[in-house]
């Protein structure tokens, strides 16, 4: 019905225009009003003209509504305020929409690709391969998982990558960590620096290693061979636990990316070189960082890349004073290979501490491939969690933190998935276990998950009571008149325009508010009227809408990667 209303007002708008041809003919948007009074739809398109026709708005609405050709479906249109056109509908004429919905089943709301789809590159979680994941990495994993869903689904070609920072200082920390517990093991008297990573999972490691290797051998070996053997058993292992972790909460990425492959195929150094031809790199030193000053600094003639060229507020080492590329330069090099491998946009998902990240990176990719903000980045904000309101102690394996596995162990990958979706990145999320555990209406995952698995016990049923379901197609649905009903039918063919709205907005939370309001006028319209009555037609009207109903709850839990179950 929307379309429809939208291609009449259009065609309506080209006639008006056949004699302006200097006048660009404005897209036609319906938003739904947010007083019933206002009508069922509302469009904006007299006010953009107001200057090029020099008419008022009201004016040019009025012509407008005059040369329109309305679907049968509407009642009327009038002019409300400075000339927005109100569209009344004739009541229950988008019922018959339900019927499209049951047909069209888990692809109601989806966009096949088309020429328009893009190529993407979705980067996310990406956390160092040196311990468990905590449940920040596990916030921006379902959000990354769940904006993959959303772009996927309104035809955009999507791949989900990891990159494993496997490259840099923090890697011989671990092989140290590492080594200093398997001498441990070996009934030797360590001393265990500060800066070694804590948690019972390094001794873990180190068993696991001594199981497999001799110690022996171990010890005799040249110091930077071992560590570079005990560092990359310990990546692996570490990195075996995060995609369990991840596997967990319903995640599996396409490729796993390698910072270390970047530096051993001379990509980065590459990369140095092309920006040197380019002209955009120099040899000198920095100012002062903040809080220092210049007789306390000493500054250092580095390899500067000048990004202060393309909208950064300083210009950035690619080297560092013993000549080995920084964590910039395999950066900018990981997005520019990710633009030779053919993707048309790039989307990372970083947590906040990574704001200041942010314009570096888009400086140089702007050097590199002339694109302005690439890659998109979504910064996640932290979660905190509680129990019974009181702050969570750090885990025992860990050390540091609570781990994503011990808080998915203990409520589930549901409430941990849904949760999660509950806000937008930008703002903190206080994630408290005992309500995630709830079965009430105060456990937003519960609630939704209710409304479905109440759908499938009517069903069940009238199964029972011989209440035949039957072809929606040959159902009356005219009927479906009181407002608990039209407000149901309204949310559900808000759905598709929900979904491009998040994909264009990057906001894959808008799912999960959406699927709560639509379990809330849901679980309103269940208390006040019954589905199954001694009218047969009715009967079979309300089947047909709480099947909807059913069907867009289960496409919306699928994008956000949580179950529909139908018995609580």
């Amino acid at each position: 019905m929307k379309q429809a209303l939208e291609q009449a007002l259009g065609t309506a708008l080209e006639k008006l225009l056949a004699d302006h041809p200097e006048a660009q003919v404005p897209q036609v948007v319906l938003n739904r009003p947010k007083q019933k009074e206002h009508g069922d739809y509302a469009a904006n398109v007299a006010m953009p003209l107001a200057r090029v026709l020099k008419q008022s708005p009201q004016q040019i609405a009025a012509s407008i509504l005059e040369l329109v050709e309305w679907p049968d479906a509407v009642e009327g249109a009038d002019i409300a305020g400075p000339g927005f056109i109100n569209i009344r509908l004739q009541q229950a004429s988008e019922a018959v929409a339900l019927k499209t919905i049951i047909k069209a089943g888990e692809q109601y709301g989806r966009v096949a690709p088309s020429e328009h789809a893009q190529k993407i590159n979705l980067e996310f979680v990406s956390a160092n391969p040196t311990g468990p994941m905590h449940v920040g990495h596990g916030r921006g994993a379902v959000v990354g998982d769940a904006l993959a869903n959303v772009l996927a689904a309104v035809g955009h070609d999507v791949q989900r990558e990891y990159y494993i920072n496997d490259a840099g200082a923090q890697i011989g920390v671990l092989a140290n960590s590492v080594w200093l517990r398997m001498q441990e093991l070996q009934g030797e008297f360590i001393t265990f620096p500060e800066s070694a990573y804590p948690g019972n999972y390094i001794v873990e490691i180190a068993r696991d290693i001594l199981a497999k290797h001799d110690y022996q051998n171990l010890l005799v070996m040249d110091a930077g061979a071992r560590e570079k053997l005990v560092g990359q058993l310990a990546i692996d292992a570490n990195m075996a636990m995060i995609r369990g972790d991840l596997a967990a909460i319903g995640i599996n990425f396409d490729l796993y990316f390698s910072e270390q492959g970047l530096h051993s195929s001379g990509s980065v150094t590459e990369l140095i070189e092309r920006l040197q031809a380019d002209g955009v790199v120099y040899s000198g030193t920095l100012p002062p960082p903040k809080g220092k000053t210049v007789t306390d600094y000493q500054p250092v003639e580095q390899l500067l890349f000048r990004t202060t060229n393309f909208g950064d507020d300083v210009d950035r080492p690619l080297a560092k004073q013993d000549g080995t590329a920084t964590y910039f330069a395999a950066d900018i090099a990981y997005h520019y290979d990710k633009h030779q491998r053919g993707f048309d946009r790039m989307i990372d998902i970083w947590g906040a501490d990574h704001g200041g990240y942010v314009t570096r990176v888009q400086a140089a990719m702007k050097a590199l491939i002339q694109t302005e903000a690439q890659p998109d980045v979504l910064l996640v904000q932290m979660v905190n969690l509680t129990r019974d309101g009181k702050p969570v102690k750090m885990s025992k394996r860990a050390g540091t933190f609570v781990t994503l596995r011990e808080v998915v162990d203990e409520v589930g990958p549901d409430a941990v998935r849904f949760n999660f979706m509950t806000r937008r990145v930008e703002s903190q999320l206080d994630f408290d276990l005992e309500a995630a555990k709830k079965k009430n209406d105060e456990n937003p995952v519960y609630y939704v998950q209710y409304a479905h698995a109440r759908i499938a016990a009517i069903l069940r049923k009238a199964a029972d009571e011989g209440v035949a379901i039957g072809d929606p197609h040959e159902v009356d649905v005219s009927g479906l008149t009181s407002h608990e009903e039209q407000r149901l039918i309204a949310d559900l063919l808000a759905y598709p325009d929900l979904l491009k709205k998040a994909a264009t907005q990057l906001e894959a939370y808008r799912v999960a508010t959406y699927v709560m309001r639509l379990a809330a006028d849901f679980h309103s319209f269940y208390h006040k009227h019954k589905v199954v009555t001694d009218d047969a037609a009715m009967t079979a009207a309300r089947m047909v809408l709480v099947r909807a109903v059913a069907q867009v709850i289960r496409n919306a839990l699928s994008i956000l990667g949580v179950s529909a179950p139908e018995r609580m």
